[in-house]
């Protein structure tokens, strides 16, 4: 009696880990079935990644001004585009599937074609493609509509409709802008004088000191010598 039923019992613990072993069977297969994407189910090739470019931009008289637009082709077909950072950066992802691998990418910046091109490759990283242009169009290093130009003369004014900075305003696109120091200088003083317009226009005393001892003595020599100037655009 005592060997049927240690038997019986061995039956049973074998009888149950076979049941074990088929529940486990059953659950990787059905764990399979849930966590294989469907591409793999259906011989479906799974996505590519894109590629992705950064780096820096700039002409061959120094870096590009932020908000300057950077687009990306494939082959000659747009297929990305960002602007520029206050740092002179840029970042891209161009995407692209299996008959892409090796197409030429290109770049544009405000426009004008980069000397920089790269064989498109799904999931490269290149972190350091820094672009390059000859100038921006017109040798203007501001592609777009500039936002109003003279922050401090603003502050100082407390309007950016004052008669005085219609003045500056042309001088800066007559003289400034048609030489690419004069460019450099635009492009610095739009850098540094956002902060100091600030201060000035919380101050009523540094508003009038400032206008009074330093805008209205530039715009009265603008104004004595506009017949001057004004000849350099024409």
């Amino acid at each position: 009696m005592k060997e049927q039923i240690t038997g019986n019992s061995l039956r049973g613990r074998r009888a149950g880990r076979l049941v074990g072993a088929l529940g486990l069977l059953l659950a990787l297969v059905l764990l399979v079935g849930i966590v294989v994407p469907a591409y793999a189910q259906d011989d479906e090739m799974p996505p590519r990644i894109p590629h992705y470019f950064a780096g820096t931009v700039s002409t061959s008289n120094g870096p590009v001004p932020e908000g300057t637009v950077v687009e990306a082709f494939m082959d000659g077909v747009k297929n990305d585009d960002t602007t520029v950072t206050a740092q002179s950066t840029y970042e891209l992802l161009v995407t692209g599937d299996y008959e892409d691998d090796g197409k030429i990418v290109s770049f544009k910046v405000g426009g004008v074609q980069a000397s920089q091109t790269a064989a498109w490759e799904s999931g490269a990283l290149d972190n350091n493609f820094d672009l390059t242009i000859a100038s921006l169009p017109d040798g203007n290093p501001f592609p777009f509509p500039l936002p109003f130009e003279c922050f401090i003369a603003t502050a100082a004014y407390g309007t950016e409709t004052a008669e005085e900075i219609n003045i500056l305003r042309e001088f800066r696109d007559v003289v400034l802008l048609s030489s690419s120091s004069g460019a450099e200088f635009v492009s610095l003083y739009y850098e540094i004088s956002p902060p100091i317009a600030e201060l000035i226009s919380q101050h009523e005393f540094l508003r009038t000191a400032v206008r009074v001892g330093f805008i209205d003595p530039i715009v009265a020599v603008l104004n004595w010598s506009h017949t001057l100037w004004s000849e350099v655009g024409e």
